[in-house]
């Protein structure tokens, strides 16, 4: 055990001293506070002008916050997935005499310490600004820390270090875990579907009986309500019921025979992980797990010099299984169904606020996505890319010109349905496609422009936030074009007028990045 101690406290030394001696780091700490400070006072403010600036709030983001979490790690843990070890764990502490139990509970230090700051910030936030008594807020901190961690803990090592469970059996409590999430899904849009849509339905989902009594999850919504807003007999049941689950499951933890059978599960999953990030820098959008499957495919080459690279795209998307279409095309269609039916119940359809709802919601999926690699980002890291031709600008656009297809097609599904929905017009649709397709442009162009302007000066994370700082400005001032032409011309014009700015503003940062596929050089 001390032998551990040593060496994870030497690597996070290490990796502090480390970044202190880099200027960026210096960067990130000042741009990541402000950021925090940022977001925290607009949800304080926004809270505030919704009333839920409460106990039952507060209550409300933190069970959110777990429906969230805790259902996909105890997934991934049951497919003794979720922990990702490292080489050097691999080749020193596998090898050590340690127990394979203490091996597991020390891999979760890095998350006890998030842990800890994050409960901290919560209790501090919740005296500060939920206006909830200080001896409320340290039982949540302790009761947090500690029994959640207990519970956690001991789940991992039963779960990941059980050997007597065949895979098959781990593979379908995986799949129960994840049926019980698709369970509360189907629940909470019965109470949409039945209820006036509001910030109350959603503090009922919650808080209901059905929700509550689900083991484990459900029991520690009850003990996080028991603490902050006051016991109710569900309440106390579930929370007994939560610590007496945390306990047992950790005696059954300290009873329960490890070799360290999982340690060839761990190391296969490290590097299906490891392989998994350099595919995501590459520009392949991808997930944890096996390999995809490419199916046989052809392309007819029409035309030459750089439109070469559009053919070469087209190949390896035919290639596969879904063509051009991902999970991101899965959000858009359901983010317009979402939209159309919340301005239906609502009652926004004919109004201003209704007619800007579809803009606003794919200006912010383009906003949250624009640290995310594609696979046009390949290109400019092969060679013959230089060596055809052509003129920069001309590769930039074949280069980009299946991405563009794609979000034509993602934008007619985040905008038809709303539009059916709310009775807009076809030229109300048109606008809204080709607004959504040129900020998606827009977060390309930014892309490449940040790979001349930063090479690697401030590493992949500094260059994703250069990303969605540009972008984030260049949506300001959008927002500030539009505004101003709706109060002179009307929606209508508001709408083409904002088109018109994305677009100039799309085609002046695509020509600064063109210098990119000028030469191998500039990057």
């Amino acid at each position: 055990m001390q032998g551990l101690i040593y060496l994870y406290k030497t690597a996070a030394k290490n990796r502090i001293l480390k970044a202190l001696r880099r200027p960026v780091t210096y960067v990130y700490l000042v741009g990541g506070i402000a950021y925090i400070t940022m977001i925290a006072s607009f949800l304080v403010q926004w809270a505030g002008r919704i009333g839920a600036d409460t106990p039952e709030g507060l209550v409300t983001g933190l069970s959110l916050l777990v429906l969230f979490l805790m259902p996909s790690s105890f997934a991934t843990y049951a497919k003794r997935k979720g922990i990702v070890f490292k080489p050097g764990d691999i080749h020193f502490v596998f090898t050590s005499p340690a127990s394979p139990k203490l091996v597991l509970w020390f891999t979760q230090i890095k998350q006890y310490l998030l842990g800890f700051i994050l409960y901290l910030t919560v209790s501090i936030v919740g005296i500060l600004f939920f206006h909830i008594v200080p001896w409320k807020m340290f039982l949540y901190f302790i009761f947090s820390f500690i029994v959640e961690n207990i519970l956690e803990g001991s789940l991992v090592i039963l779960l990941y270090g059980n050997e007597k469970l065949s895979e098959n059996t781990l593979r379908w409590l995986a799949r129960s875990l994840w049926c019980i999430l698709g369970l509360l899904v189907l629940f909470g849009a019965f109470l949409i579907f039945t209820k006036e849509l509001s910030f109350q339905l959603i503090t009922d989902f919650l808080g209901h009986p059905f929700l509550l009594c689900i083991p484990v999850i459900g029991w520690n919504l009850a003990a996080i309500r028991l603490l902050l807003l006051g016991p109710t007999v569900v309440n106390v049941i579930c929370s007994a019921a939560y610590i007496a689950a945390a306990l047992l499951l950790l005696v059954c933890a300290r009873r329960m025979k490890c070799t360290g059978e999982y340690y060839e599960d761990a190391v296969k999953f490290s590097d299906d992980y490891m392989e998994t990030v350099k595919r995501k820098k590459s520009g392949d959008v991808v997930g944890p797990g096996p390999k995809a499957r490419y199916r046989k495919a052809s392309v007819t080459y029409k035309g030459g010099y750089a439109r070469a690279i559009f053919y070469r795209q087209l190949l390896e998307y035919k290639k596969n299984k879904y063509f051009i279409f991902n999970l991101y095309t899965l959000f858009a269609f359901l983010g317009g169904l979402g939209i159309g039916y919340y301005c239906y119940k609502t009652g926004t359809p004919g109004s201003i606020k209704g007619y800007y709802v579809i803009p606003g919601v794919g200006a912010y999926l383009t906003l949250i996505f624009s640290g995310y690699a594609t696979k046009w980002s390949k290109e400019m890291k092969n060679p013959y890319t230089y060596l055809i031709p052509d003129q920069p600008v001309r590769k930039l656009w074949y280069a980009t010109a299946i991405e563009h297809v794609r979000s034509l097609i993602d934008g007619c599904l985040l905008a038809v349905p709303g539009v059916i929905i709310m009775g807009f017009s076809p030229l109300t649709a048109v606008l809204y496609i080709l607004i959504y397709a040129c900020l998606q442009a827009n977060k390309l162009y930014i892309n490449i422009l940040g790979e001349v302007l930063l090479g690697d000066v401030l590493g992949a994370f500094g260059k994703q936030i250069f990303q969605m700082l540009f972008q984030g400005i260049i949506m300001c001032i959008g927002i500030a074009v539009c505004v101003v032409v709706t109060a002179l011309t009307g929606v209508q014009g508001g709408l083409l007028g904002l088109l018109i700015y994305v677009l100039i503003a799309t085609g002046a940062i695509a020509t600064g990045g063109s210098i990119a596929f000028q030469r191998m050089e500039v990057l």
